[in-house]
């Protein structure tokens, strides 16, 4: 069994059930609300994490045979970031969110995104970064290349390594690079999108703090998007290499 810097106890749950809970469905006018269920925690590094064979985020990506009906279709799962270049700074977000984040409720996920949280890319461009599945499935995350273990994101269920983590469109990544592997000449800028750095850019050399969150999505018949509460998947440090 491998090592887990946190372990988190396995249980049967039923995914994504967007079909459930029409809880106004009569009434002319007044909304229909749907139910999804969000990822669940496999493996939460911190900040602290320094052996890196435990550098990485891995959640469970739910399934349930239900999860799609004729007004409702479940897309996928979403993951988000943003760039720190203090700790507080990145703690003072992670509250702030959890005191939002309730369940069955999209008010995490707005407050994530009022934050300036990002969706994550990936080399194939797939979006949402998680497809649609047909089964459950853990999904491992390494944001940077450590040793001998490659920036991936691994499905550990099906041993298939799907895609490489990415930015978004920046400043600093308009050259083309837009990977999580920071140096003297690739780092985050203070004028980045996906970035909360108080420091110039000339001091501006790390170490740096990186935090990510999970949602599941879909969209009714209007294409209206929907989303879970969101899954704090952890946070890294990262140095320039």
């Amino acid at each position: 069994m491998r090592n887990r810097q946190v372990t988190v106890k396995k249980r049967i749950f039923v995914s994504v059930f967007a079909v459930a809970a029409c809880l106004f469905f009569f009434a002319c006018g007044i909304p229909v609300y749907y139910v999804i269920e969000p990822p669940q925690a496999d493996h939460i590094p911190t900040a602290d994490t320094g052996d890196i064979s435990q550098r990485y985020f891995s959640f469970i990506c739910p399934y349930s045979s239900s999860t799609d009906n004729s007004e409702f279709l479940l897309q996928g799962t979403e993951i988000y970031y943003k760039i720190y270049d203090t700790r507080s700074d990145m703690d003072s977000d992670i509250s702030n969110i959890s005191g939002r984040n309730t369940e069955y409720s999209e008010d995490g996920y707005r407050r994530m995104s009022e934050l300036g949280y990002k969706e994550m890319r990936s080399s194939t461009g797939d979006t949402p970064i998680i497809r649609k599945i047909t089964s459950t499935r853990t999904i491992r995350v390494r944001l940077s290349t450590e040793g001998a273990y490659s920036a991936e994101i691994y499905d550990e269920t099906n041993n298939q390594r799907l895609s490489v983590p990415m930015r978004i469109d920046t400043i600093s990544t308009a050259g083309g690079n837009k990977s999580f592997t920071f140096n003297s000449n690739y780092k985050p800028s203070p004028d980045d999108s996906d970035t909360r750095i108080r420091s110039t850019e000339d001091s501006n050399n790390g170490p740096w703090y990186i935090n990510l969150y999970a949602v599941s999505v879909g969209r009714d018949l209007s294409f209206a998007q929907h989303y879970s509460s969101v899954l704090h998947l952890g946070n890294l440090e990262i140095s320039m290499q």
